[in-house]
């Protein structure tokens, strides 16, 4: 395996287990937090079905550098509650401000609020009735990934579908990339279980497009599932899928042509929550597990390489643990371990679910700035976290 990436040493026993690599450089330079009872610029002060304001900030599921020195694109996934609420997508620019020495804590405030609809003007819903679009909304809808095109446009992920969108800055969809049908849960519910029992292949309740990255050409953007397909995915006894392989599919921007390939879990219980490209074959990833504060053993970011990853395009079906010896995963390589002790982010403050991971401007040494965003599920008693690294 070759890593061409400053200021790394690896030394790897590939196969299924995780590389090892030393990654010494990376500094955490800059805390911060919004309070779960922060308020966007929608200016939608009423109450949700569930009592929940209409304009509160949270439910961070991606970010992205905006291109100017503290901006940032925070896009919202589809509510409070699993969307049972109704809740209308959106995504808000941020403003973060932080100090290159960490002297002092990362400065975050919401410059302000878009709304997202289809090319009628319908908004989109994260209810997860509206199976299709009526006469007063465009279906519905659960942003997870959002990356920022040459052309000033956004790509945004839908983990309903699953999807990839193009819309405009001005929150307008301007066009629909397809996928491969095995993708699709062919019939929908309006929760995990009832969806996962009605469906044996696509992808799994709440766990589809889950992350979304862009090569630095922009021709190229890799969406990567949460968990397995249904079909890649053995069931417990009360019929919850679990496995190890999960699939990154590459969509070519220009020509709709799509490739595949395999992301092992180290564990069952993980799941993935973005991508990032760092070129053309090198990417990071967010994988965790679902547990919170003290109990929180695995909140990684990882450093993955396709250079020699088998292509498995049009594979309708994978086994649900181990790889036949014709199929190579993407090689891993652990990049950031936010447990670490030199962090000092393990804990009770440590959250569920880390979801945003976006570049941010170089540092006036040269250093790569990297921000990283919790997801607080619209809770107003936790905080959305912001953490900002150093490479």
């Amino acid at each position: 395996m070759r890593l061409n990436f400053a200021g790394w040493f690896v030394i790897c026993l590939c196969g299924f287990a995780t590389c090892q690599a030393a990654a010494a450089d990376v500094k955490l330079i800059g805390r911060g937090r919004l309070a779960g009872t922060a308020t966007d610029q929608s200016g939608q002060s009423e109450a949700l079905v569930n009592g929940t304001p209409h304009h509160r900030f949270g439910g961070i599921s991606a970010l992205e550098y905006a291109g100017d020195k503290n901006r940032f694109f925070a896009l919202a996934d589809r509510g409070p509650d699993d969307g049972a609420t109704g809740y209308q997508c959106r995504f808000h620019e941020l403003n973060i401000d932080f100090d290159e020495s960490g002297a002092r804590p990362a400065d975050i405030s919401i410059v302000s609020t878009t709304l997202l609809s289809d090319a009628s003007g319908r908004p989109f819903t994260g209810n997860a009735t509206a199976y299709a679009p009526a006469d007063k909304l465009a279906g519905r809808f659960d942003p997870e990934g959002i990356r920022l095109t040459k052309n000033n446009t956004l790509l945004i992920s839908d983990e309903y579908g699953p999807h990839v969108m193009e819309f405009s800055l001005s929150g307008k969809e301007l066009r629909r990339f397809p996928l491969p049908e095995y993708f699709s849960a062919l019939h929908p519910g309006d929760s995990k279980a009832a969806e996962n029992k009605l469906n044996h292949s696509g992808r799994s309740s709440n766990r589809g497009l889950e992350g979304l990255a862009l090569t630095p050409d922009g021709q190229f953007a890799y969406g990567i599932f949460q968990g397995p397909l249904l079909q890649d995915a053995a069931r417990t006894k009360k019929g919850k899928p679990f496995g190890r392989n999960c699939r990154i599919v590459k969509l070519d921007t220009h020509t709709g042509e799509t490739w595949e390939y395999v992301y092992q879990l180290d564990d069952v219980d993980h799941g993935l929550n973005e991508i990032l490209a760092l070129n053309d074959h090198q990417f990071l990833v967010i994988e965790r597990d679902g547990e919170t504060g003290d109990e929180a053993k695995f909140k990684r970011i990882m450093q993955i390489d396709l250079t020699a990853a088998t292509a498995i395009d049009g594979s309708k079906a994978l086994p649900k643990n181990g790889l036949p010896s014709n199929i190579t995963p993407a090689a891993k390589t652990v990049f950031i371990d936010l447990l670490d002790p030199q962090f000092g982010l393990a804990g009770s403050s440590m959250p569920k679910k880390i979801e945003g991971l976006s570049h941010g401007p170089r540092l006036a040494d040269g250093r790569q700035t990297l921000v990283i965003a919790s997801d607080n599920d619209f809770q107003a008693d936790v905080p959305t976290l912001f953490w900002v690294f150093a490479y």
